[in-house]
């Protein structure tokens, strides 16, 4: 199965990472384990799944990621925002057309 863009997803719906290195966290860059981290994540999960708009993160960072006061999340949304938009070519009314928010001020 592919994407609109034509990028194929594996077995579980999800496109190659847009985002991050694979084989390091991406906020501590320790080596694994990793959980993978939609970056959209409640309604918009699916979405970051089908656009590699996820991260590995260790448990710990992922931890932090839901469980802090929030600023690590919303800069990541920020982060998955640019990456989409300049990876698919998206203008911010694409962006917030397939997401229903602007992340990036």
């Amino acid at each position: 199965m592919k994407n609109e863009f034509g990028v194929e997803l594996d077995r579980n719906g999800y496109a190659p990472s847009i985002m991050g290195v694979n084989g390091y966290c991406f906020l501590c860059f320790r080596t694994g384990p990793f959980q993978r981290h939609e970056v959209f994540h409640g309604a918009s999960r699916q979405k970051s799944k089908k656009y590699g708009l996820w991260i590995n993160v260790c448990p710990e960072c992922h931890h932090k990621i839901h469980f802090t006061d929030g600023k690590v999340d919303r800069l990541l949304k920020e982060n998955g925002q640019r990456q989409a938009c300049m990876v698919y070519k998206w203008s911010k009314a694409d962006f917030i057309k397939r997401f229903g928010k602007n992340y990036v001020e």
